[in-house]
């Protein structure tokens, strides 16, 4: 059975107010633009035909996810732990002219102020899973707020990638979590709690969750002078891409990759 050991709230709240106004910063980036594409690929198959359909965007942060919703014209409610990522999303909204369209709460994933099954489509991308102040918890939350027929899409950091990455400075780090010994990996990557695709799927399923699919994402794979890049040709973009989409759906190696992907229903 899964055990978690929470974080400090108010350190998390912390550390992403730190990091509002540079977080967009990533999506100039080679990697940050894969990054985003996969998300969304996943993303969109989950869409609600129905654009009247309720959305939660939880711990979006910035609204990477709830701008291009907003513009589909979906209702969408974006929630987040941090003011400061708020604030800039508020920004962005207003500047686009789609403020009106969005509702934006300050909340803990964790502790979610919305009654039972009030939305459509949850999602939870770009790790806020894994570093949450008590990631299973969230999911329990995430779950509880979703409709009957509804669907899931989140994303949390692969155990298998963080104990390759731990393996060459720390090998009794990356021991303990190849024998489920540890759920967090507090290295230099900051993967915060760490899943294996069994351990993912035995969670959602345990909150009613009907998995549909776990993906890999190999982004990171990808050298870091590629990754880094601000410029890059069209054609390489549409090759790495496909690459990428490629691998994320193998299931032979889905648990390589630095995240794992998730898509259910209830």
């Amino acid at each position: 059975m899964l055990e978690d050991s929470p974080r400090e709230i108010e350190n998390v709240r912390k550390e992403w107010d730190e990091l509002s106004k540079r977080y967009d910063v990533y999506f100039t980036t080679f990697e940050g633009e894969l990054d985003r594409y996969l998300k969304w690929r996943v993303i969109t198959e989950c869409l609600p035909e129905n654009r009247a359909a309720r959305i939660l965007d939880a711990g979006g942060g910035t609204g990477i996810v709830t701008l291009p919703l907003a513009k589909m014209g979906y209702r969408v409610t974006l929630c987040d732990l941090s003011p400061g990522q708020l604030r800039v999303a508020e920004a962005k909204l207003r500047k686009q002219g789609l403020l009106e369209k969005v509702e934006i709460k300050e909340a803990d994933i964790a502790a979610l102020p919305f009654p039972d099954e009030s939305f459509d489509l949850v999602l939870c991308v770009r790790g806020p899973i894994s570093l949450a102040a008590d990631s299973l918890k969230a999911a329990g939350e995430l779950t509880r707020v979703m409709k009957r027929g509804g669907r899931i899409c989140v994303d949390v950091s692969s155990r298998y990638w963080a104990a390759m990455q731990e393996s060459g400075k720390n090998p009794e780090m990356a021991l303990k979590l190849i024998n489920f010994e540890l759920n967090h990996a507090h290295g230099a990557h900051g993967f915060g709690r760490v899943f294996s695709p069994k351990e993912l799927r035995e969670l959602f399923e345990s909150n009613g969750i009907l998995v549909m699919g776990i993906y890999g994402d190999f982004v990171y794979s990808l050298p870091e002078e590629m990754r880094k890049a601000t410029n890059w040709e069209k054609r390489l973009y549409a090759q790495v891409t496909d690459i990428i989409v490629r691998l994320s759906k193998e299931p032979s190696i889905t648990g390589l990759g630095s995240e794992l992907i998730l898509v259910g229903e209830k």
